[in-house]
This record gives C-alpha cells, sequence and structure tokens, in this order.
C-alpha cells in the first residue's frame, strides 16, 4: 500500500501527460476560441487553453475526411473547458447532451442527440437553444429553461408538444419548430412575450386563436400544414401586432384562401409565396393570384403530354439513326 501511494503523484502526471490538449485557431473575435476537431467519450483526458468564454467547435469545410466525435457532452467535457457561457458544437454525432446549469448561448444543432439531460438542481442559466436537426422526441425538458428567449427545435422527430413544456417559458420571444409531425399545438400555451412562431411544412390541422393573447407577436408561419380552414379575424385580435403571416395551407379551399390574403391585406399584414410550389412544382398551378393544387384531370392531361412528347423524341432518334445507317451502307457499296 505504501508503495502505491508512493507513485500516485507520478501517476497523476503521467495522465496529465497523455491528456490530450487542444489549441484554439486564430480567430479575430478575443473571447472566442475556433477548434475544428476534437474527439471526446466520457472518460477521457482533455484540456483546452483558458480565458475563453466562448467556444466554436465546427468542422473545417475543407476537412470533409475528419469528424468531430463527441457523442456525450458531460459536466467533465464543460469542466475541461473552463465554464464557458456560451458553446457551438455541431455535427459531432453527438446523442446526449448533459446541459450544464451556467451555460448561456448553447448551439447543439445537427447532430443525433435523443436525450438532454438536466439533472442539475440549479437554475438554468441559457438564453439561447439551438437544438434544430436532431432526432428528438420529447421535449418536456424544456419547461425547466425558464429563461429561453430564443428555442430552435426544427427537423426533429417530435409528434407532440406538451403545453406543460411551453407554459413555464415566460420569457421566450422567438421559436422554431419547422418539420416536424406534431399534429395538434397548445395554443393556449403559447407565452405572450412571443415575438416570431416558426411552424413551416409541419403536420398540424387545428389553429386556434380565439382564447389567447399574444400582443407581441409580429411574425408567424403556418405555411404547408394540414390546416382546413384559418380564423384571421381571431388571429387579428389576438395578435395586434402582426406584420407578417404565412398562412397558405393546400388543404384550404382556394376561394377561402383567397379571403385569407385579402383579409391580411386589409390589416397590413404582409405575405409571399417565395416557397411557391406553382414555380417547383407542375401539379401546382395559380388561380386568383394564390398557388393551389391542380385538379386530378389536369394532372393526367399534363402526364399524357409529357409521355407523348418523349414518345416522339424517341421516335425522331430512331428515325434519325436508321437514316445514317443507310447512308453509311450506301457508301461502303
Amino acid at each position: 500500500m505504501l508503495r502505491l501511494q508512493t507513485f500516485l503523484p507520478f501517476l497523476s502526471l503521467l495522465a496529465i501527460a497523455i491528456a490530450t490538449h487542444y489549441e484554439c485557431l486564430p480567430y479575430p473575435v478575443a473571447s472566442l476560441c475556433r477548434i475544428e476537431f476534437i474527439s471526446y467519450h466520457p472518460g477521457d483526458q482533455v484540456s483546452f487553453p483558458t480565458g475563453y468564454q466562448q467556444y466554436q467547435i465546427k468542422s473545417s469545410p475543407s476537412a470533409k475526411m475528419i469528424s468531430s466525435k463527441v457523442k456525450t457532452f458531460d459536466s467533465e467535457l464543460y469542466e475541461a473547458m473552463h465554464r464557458p457561457s456560451s458553446i457551438e458544437m455541431t455535427n459531432t454525432e453527438m446523442q446526449t447532451l448533459i446541459l450544464p446549469a451556467e451555460l448561456s448561448m448553447g448551439d447543439f444543432s445537427n447532430n443525433h442527440i435523443t436525450l438532454v439531460n438536466l439533472s442539475n438542481p440549479e437554475n438554468y442559466q441559457i438564453t439561447y437553444l439551438d437544438l434544430s436537426s436532431n432526432s428528438l422526441t420529447n421535449i418536456d425538458f424544456i419547461s425547466r429553461l425558464v429563461n429561453l428567449e430564443v428555442l430552435l427545435l426544427e427537423s426533429n422527430t417530435m409528434d407532440h408538444i406538451p403545453s406543460s413544456a411551453l407554459r413555464p417559458l415566460t420569457k421566450l420571444k422567438y421559436l422554431y419548430l419547422e418539420y416536424n409531425y406534431f399534429t395538434s399545438f397548445p395554443w393556449n400555451a403559447l407565452p405572450s412575450s412571443m415575438i416570431h412562431l416558426d411552424c413551416y411544412f409541419g403536420s398540424i390541422t387545428t389553429a386556434e386563436f380565439s382564447r389567447i393573447s399574444v400582443p407581441s407577436l409580429g411574425y408567424l408561419n403556418l405555411q404547408y400544414n394540414s390546416l382546413s380552414t384559418i380564423n384571421v379575424t381571431d388571429l387579428l385580435q389576438a395578435a395586434p401586432k402582426l406584420k407578417e403571416a404565412h398562412l397558405y395551407n393546400s388543404h384550404i379551399d382556394s376561394l377561402e384562401m383567397s379571403r385569407i390574403f385579402a383579409e391580411l391585406k386589409a390589416h397590413n399584414v404582409s405575405f409571399d409565396e417565395k416557397y411557391d410550389m406553382c414555380n417547383t412544382d407542375d401539379n401546382y398551378e395559380r388561380k386568383f393570384g394564390i398557388c393551389v393544387h391542380r385538379r386530378p384531370e389536369e394532372s393526367t392531361v399534363s402526364i399524357g403530354k409529357a409521355v407523348l412528347l418523349s414518345s416522339l423524341v424517341i421516335v425522331t432518334a430512331v428515325l434519325f439513326l436508321y437514316i445514317v445507317l443507310v447512308v453509311f451502307r450506301h457508301m461502303n457499296r
């Protein structure tokens, strides 16, 4: 036992010596440490430079074959980074995020996160959290992040947004939920602080604005969901400062859609169709200034024309080859 105690200091020094040390790349912002590659597994010995409050860990576009691997972001890694207030750690194949309580800004987008662990009993300070392009199915954890002002959750696999998760977020201003699978949304749980709500390209079936109040809401995007009706009068009463609203849904009748747009225009609420399917899909056409889905027979006609044109091109090509062959044989006689 005495011999082991004698060697312990030397073993500690050896562990420090073999620890992986990461250096910051040159960057114009003095407080930001940018690192292009990191590999970490729980238990690894790693170290980072001191004196930085922001860490940005992103792969270089030129280093496509080398990607960082941090499947678990834990408290030990955060301590090794000297507890920065801001962390951007994208494309690291992260699956588990143990969120530090003192972190103010976190960008963990473009990973494989399925679990966000909030085991710390302290109050969480984070105001900006980007978890877009991950594999989240459950977001109950956000109810503890009461200081959030910006939350990005687009391109996950969520099929449910619980009201209990949103209601405590009384400071939330910007919420991004595009490209998810939930069919219902807890409209009555929207914080009154909300300024920007984006649910573009989802599966929402109902929009209920009659019993909510979002006096600061200036931007709303419900485009390309599964809505069959939208009460714009209720919306404008709930959001009197609304300046921009994208509400086009193919399930809404074209005449009803034109009435919706007319009411928005009458209240100086802007809208556009910059994601207009008429520009990219032959199954859509413009009627009354609105992009709508073609009737089945119209689509069938278009397909028929396309098949006929393709057939004509093939026949012409075959005929051309035949003529060339005949001329070639004639010349070789």
